[in-house]
């Protein structure tokens, strides 16, 4: 009779745990079934916004469902991440940013608001960038080695798009690995901002995107002196990369992926990143891409949640390296 009862009992956990998976299951298979909402945590008309509204269309194309994008910006794009953080992890509220809002600005507070690791879920890469490090037209220097060494006897400055921002911190990196930190940081409010101190003097340098710094470039206002690109870039063939202007190869480069809130089913959230990436891999989405040199290599979903990972680290090295006191 015992032994009946443990079989019995045994018979009825995996019963009971089977049906436990059910849901689960059946929610990825019938999704999606309603409109979908992707919060930008940015204003209209930014790069982000513009690839999130063509990815949107495109994948509300491809699954037959609304895909509708909301901008949600203010305090540095956390409102927007916020309330993702917030809605509930059916796969109905997603959140499309860069590490700006997502990583940097919990990690800029005493008390962090959210960890990128533990309240959101990384669902999949939709573009990459690397990075330019530019000059006006008219500097006297032709390679960043000769302004950097300039730097240790004439006082020198960079612009940022603001205190906190990922081109501020990617700099304090650069600056703190090359041993070249007596460089002045001038914050402005916005990338547009940054570019007009940099040709009006007020500074010698920044950290640029070759889709930002295109118009600029192509007026001959501005000229590229290194990319963070490990191999040349195709639309700036004669630009070095670090290692060739005799730096160290470091990983620099800014990321754009969606995120869920956490606590998402693996099938759910692994049906969204294939949903993700067959919409960036559509001829409409790559023509978008390429206005703005962006890499859309799709990588797996493990992939990119360890280059948001891998980013942290590096980022929080350059505000310990920087020396930037963290807000209340």
């Amino acid at each position: 009779m015992k032994r009946t009862i443990n079989r019995m009992g045994t018979l009825l956990l995996a019963t009971a745990a089977a049906a436990a998976l059910l849901p689960t299951a059946a929610v990825a298979q019938d999704y999606p079934s309603r409109a979908i909402k992707i919060i930008v945590p940015a204003p209209p008309g930014g790069s982000t916004d513009v690839m999130t509204r063509v990815l949107a269309k495109v994948m509300g194309e491809q699954n037959n469902v609304p895909v509708v994008v909301e901008n949600r910006a203010g305090a540095a794009g956390s409102i927007g991440v916020q309330s993702v953080i917030a809605a509930p992890p059916d796969g109905y509220t997603l959140v499309m940013s860069a590490a700006d809002a997502t990583t940097i600005f919990p990690m800029m507070k005493k008390v962090p608001p959210y960890r990128v690791d533990q309240n959101l879920t990384a669902l999949a890469q939709i573009a990459y960038t690397d990075f330019l490090f530019a000059v006006p037209a008219n500097s006297p220097y032709t390679t960043l080695r000769d302004l950097l060494e300039a730097s240790k006897t004439k006082k020198m400055a960079y612009s940022s798009n603001g205190h906190g921002s990922g081109n501020h911190l990617w700099m304090e990196l650069f600056l703190a690995k090359t041993g070249y930190n007596k460089v002045l940081h001038v914050p402005y409010k916005g990338a547009a901002p940054a570019v007009q101190g940099l040709l009006a003097g007020e500074t010698d340098l920044m950290i640029t995107s070759p889709a930002s710094g295109r118009a600029m470039f192509e007026a001959g206002r501005m000229k590229p002196l290194v990319t963070s690109s490990p191999t040349r870039l195709a639309s700036y063939p004669n630009v070095p990369t670090f290692a060739q202007a005799g730096f160290p190869a470091l990983v620099m480069g800014a990321w754009f992926g969606v995120f869920g809130p956490a606590g998402m089913s693996p099938a759910l959230a692994d049906k969204l990143h294939t949903m993700l990436v067959n919409a960036t891999t559509s001829a409409e989405y790559q023509k978008q891409a390429g206005v703005f040199s962006f890499n859309t290599q799709p990588v797996s979903r493990a992939a990119f949640a360890k280059l948001v990972l891998d980013d942290a680290v590096l980022l929080k090295a350059a505000i310990d390296a920087a020396q930037i006191p963290l807000e209340d």
